[in-house]
Parts: C-alpha cells; structure tokens; sequence
C-alpha cells in the first residue's frame, strides 16, 4: 500500500538522493544540490505551499512540491517517480499530484506553474492529460525562476 505524507526533515537526505537519481542517472541532465536552493532546505523552500513524498512499504517512490511564487501563482516542483512505479496500477504520479491540487486550492491558488526537461516526453503527456498547457518563457509571471536548460514551461488554470 502506498502512502503519501508530507515532507519529515528527517527525509532531507533520502529526498535529495532520490530526485538526484532521477534527475541525473536517468536523464542525465547533470544537476547539483548547489544548484537547486529546494534540495537543500526543502521545509524552508516549500513553506508557503507544501512538499510530500509517496512511500511503498517504506521505500521511497515518488516526490512532489508546491511553491507558492505569490498570491495568485503556485509552482510545482520536484514531482518524480521511480522508474519502476511510473504507469503503474497505484498511480502515483496521479495521488501526488491530487494531493497538490487539494493544496494548491486551500492557498486560493489561480495558477499552476512548472518546468520539465524537453527530453521528458512521458512527463509531458501526464502534465497535458491533467490539462496543463504550454506556455512560452514570457508568457511566465516575472517572478518565476526559468532554469534555461532546454525545458519546457506550462501552466494549469485552476480558477
């Protein structure tokens, strides 16, 4: 049985290694914690909106985090799940991601935002199935954080 909860400081490490794994072993886009200020003080980073992760008999499979940008915008970051659990009957990418509308709609949200690698064609179809469209870098709020890496942007109208 899966079970998602919200992020425990406790995870900091196994949540950084995770995403790291992901990011870099599977599509080998050569990230760094450095880089990415959310890895290194998750609960700080995501505390205007949230951070959870879907655990399977312990074992961690999957990671999602909402960011709030400002009143109207929230950011969704870090959503990633094990190779082995993506497709999968349970339906992970699809909890997680309910359990960051539910957020997002709390916080009075209008819009979420998010980036993915161009490469990250499964992720595509799963943000658009969720009605996500793309949008250009310009179309973007100015506050957003664009990491001009050859990634795709889109947007899901929830107002």
């Amino acid at each position: 049985m899966m079970k998602i909860t919200a992020f425990d400081p406790d995870e900091e490490e196994e949540v950084c290694a995770f995403v790291l794994a992901i990011q870099n072993g599977e599509f080998n886009l050569g990230f760094t914690v450095q880089e990415q200020p959310d890895l290194r003080n998750i609960r700080q980073f995501y505390q205007g909106g949230g951070f959870w992760t879907a655990k399977i008999s312990g074992t961690l499979v999957g990671t999602i985090g909402l960011q709030g940008l400002d009143r109207e915008n929230g950011v969704l970051r870090k959503m990633f799940v094990h190779q082995a659990y993506r497709g999968h009957a349970l339906k992970v990418a699809q909890q997680l991601f309910n359990t960051l509308l539910t957020e997002a709609s709390l916080l009075d949200f209008h819009y979420l935002l998010l980036d993915t690698p161009a490469i990250a064609k499964a992720s595509h179809r799963f943000y658009e199935k969720n009605d996500f469209v793309e949008i250009t870098k310009d179309q973007a709020p100015e506050a957003y954080q664009y990491p001009d890496r050859n990634s795709k942007i889109y947007r899901l109208t929830l107002k």
